[in-house]
């Protein structure tokens, strides 16, 4: 099948859609229009024409919601994002849009969520746009959450208070990390986390600038899991507010050193570390 062929569906289709005739129904004539676009839809993503095959999917769709279909539509607009997502992300997430408007009016949340997060999925890692993934991992999280599908949210959840963390949205991503870690205090499966959570909660308590409130973070953290105290991120907390504390630079280095050593710390900690080590810099710089 080559691409002149899909071009001719189209061109029937297109003609299918706008005739009028006392012998043909308009419903009749959309579902007609409607099966051409998706054949020739098909045909241009087996030539990898991208553009072109998710355009065509999205004429197939709006034949659909002419038809009042709304559930076909949607199910096509998701197809056409597929499509879009090898050449152009923003077309992606435009149709992705579609189906999810769709999607929410007829109360489909937990579907509308998924693909909330294919969105938010896109914003992350094909147009490098942190503030938007972030809102759109935010809405995937309540709309999971609404559908009591909890690990789904918290997964959702945790994508946002990194964001945020990253953004500098220090008291946002500790909501986050906060509302997992409680949330994950009675459950075997995710207790395992819980220091994790508390770690990257703490580090972005001392990023705040605010000394005591981070003192305090890291004394409720504690008082949650009575086996936190004695864990490795905990001590780390410590020794990085005392440093913190103390405007001690060489405190501070050595705190990270040590604890890297052992668990290697990641791009993510590494970057609010410098954060906090600049902060020390200032302060000292003052006296």
């Amino acid at each position: 099948m080559s691409e002149r062929e899909a071009q001719e569906l189209v061109a029937k289709a297109d003609k299918k859609a706008t005739s009028s005739s006392w012998f043909f129904n308009s419903t009749s004539k959309y579902e007609e229009a409607s099966d051409l676009y998706n054949q020739a839809g098909n045909i241009y993503k087996m030539a990898k024409r991208w553009k072109e095959s998710g355009d065509t999917f999205c004429k197939a769709a709006d034949m659909q919601l002419k038809m009042n279909e709304k559930d076909e539509a949607a199910n096509i607009f998701i197809n056409a994002s597929k499509s879009y997502k090898k050449s152009s992300p923003e077309d992606a997430i435009n149709s992705l849009r579609m189906a999810i408007t769709i999607l929410t009016e007829r109360g489909r949340f937990q579907s509308a969520a998924k693909h909330e997060e294919d969105i938010a999925a896109i914003y992350e890692t094909e147009l490098v746009d942190l503030e938007k993934a972030m809102q759109a991992y935010d809405t995937a999280a309540d709309w999971y959450a609404g559908e009591s599908s909890t690990a789904l949210s918290h997964k959702c959840m945790l994508k946002v208070g990194t964001f945020a963390a990253q953004l500098g949205q220090y008291d946002k991503a500790i909501d986050r990390f906060e509302t997992v870690a409680n949330a994950s205090l009675d459950n075997q499966l995710m207790k395992w986390s819980l220091k994790e959570y508390f770690l990257k909660a703490g580090l972005c308590h001392i990023a705040t600038g605010d000394s005591v409130s981070a003192h305090n973070a890291v004394g409720r953290y504690c008082d949650m899991d009575v086996t936190f105290s004695s864990t490795r991120e905990c001590q780390f907390l410590q020794s990085v507010l005392s440093a913190v504390d103390n405007g001690d630079i060489n405190q501070f280095t050595a705190s990270v050193v040590d604890f890297d050593q052992l668990t290697k710390l990641d791009n993510w900690k590494t970057k609010i570390l410098l954060e906090i080590k600049n902060s020390i810099g200032k302060e000292s710089s003052l006296i």
